[in-house]
């Protein structure tokens, strides 16, 4: 598809003009809304065929915020906000990766394309010319700058299960067999291993711990670690997991350092945030966490913060093979 896509200065300048007048009063897109593979291999979300034809058609969706939203038929240059992961599971290239500052968290994917901050001026985000853009966690403010450069569908939360987020980017991008493959491919996996690790440690408890700046936080529910490690894998959780957690339908919760020897787990997963290098060694160095059974038995694993506070398929890969590696030997 050939397009002519402004220079950014001129784009801002005609945006500002616009909204003296009140052009744009209403466009349609501002209106409203398992694979591992890597990002080496997964091939460009660039639908030749279409771009020959010079295919500009359009269809309607709406998006999980209630946006009715007119998107591309065939989109070709895309940025998916964080949502990089389940892009490149479904074969999508997206033309940029999202960055918070100078932060990224996901070289795990070994993308090569330009990172843009997705917190930063909109003048970047015209720059890239996207004909769509995906926002995994729904923010006001960005959206009401981001839809006005190119069509925008939103999350409420991609983030809470991304076997939804992938089966509605599957229908967005006519995959849906993709997605299903990429599920299917993902459970069958998970199945397989968590069987063997329980051949090999039974019912032996598991806990994961993040190590925040200001505080240690116990995972147990939606999101990120908890559910690979306690319903993918079938692992079982620590008693102080179910009490905290699991039994009042909860995702993290704060330990105070007086809590940390009700720890009862039998093997500790410890990831640390980017920054909280002080933090966990103010944690590993304090006589009650030497009382814990887990570190008395070396059962305390660090695994990678990119992965392990991040979800996706290809990021709950990876949490499997760490927990394989660690529990296997």
């Amino acid at each position: 598809m050939n397009r002519f896509y402004p220079t950014a200065k001129a784009v801002t300048a005609m945006l500002l003009l616009c909204t003296i007048i009140a052009c744009g009063k209403n466009n349609d897109s501002a209106g409203g809304a398992n694979g591992t593979g890597s990002g080496k291999t997964s091939e460009p979300a660039n639908h030749t065929d279409a771009a020959q034809k010079g295919d500009k058609s359009e269809r309607q969706v709406k998006d999980e915020i209630g946006h009715d939203v007119r998107i591309p038929a065939k989109p070709q240059r895309i940025i998916g906000i964080y949502l990089e992961d389940e892009l490149l599971s479904l074969g999508i290239q997206p033309i940029k990766q999202s960055r918070i500052g100078t932060w990224s968290g996901q070289d795990y994917l070994g993308l090569s394309i330009p990172s843009i901050d997705v917190n930063g001026s909109v003048e970047a985000v015209l720059e890239a010319a996207p004909d769509l853009i995906l926002e995994n966690v729904f923010d006001a403010k960005r959206y009401d700058q981001f839809s006005k450069v190119a069509p925008m569908y939103a999350f409420k939360d991609a983030r809470a299960d991304w076997r939804a987020t992938i089966r509605t980017l599957g229908g967005l991008f006519d995959r849906a067999d993709k997605a299903e493959e990429v599920i299917k491919q993902y459970d069958r996996r998970g199945n397989e291993l968590g069987q063997t690790i329980k051949n090999r440690i039974g019912n032996e408890t598991v806990a994961i711990l993040r190590v925040h700046t200001k505080e240690i936080r116990l995972y147990g529910g939606p999101g990120y670690a908890g559910p690979v490690v306690y319903q993918d894998l079938g692992l079982t959780p620590s008693k102080l997991v179910r009490e905290l957690i699991l039994d009042k339908d909860g995702k993290v919760v704060p330990l105070s350092m007086e809590m940390i020897p009700k720890l009862d787990a039998d093997h500790i997963f410890v990831t640390k945030d980017t920054g909280a290098e002080d933090k966990a060694a103010e944690l590993f160095n304090n006589p009650l966490w030497k009382l814990v059974p887990a570190v008395q038995k070396g059962h305390v694993y660090e695994v990678n913060f990119e992965t392990w506070m991040k979800s996706g398929p290809i990021a709950d890969s990876k949490k499997m093979d760490d927990v394989l590696e660690a529990l296997v030997k």
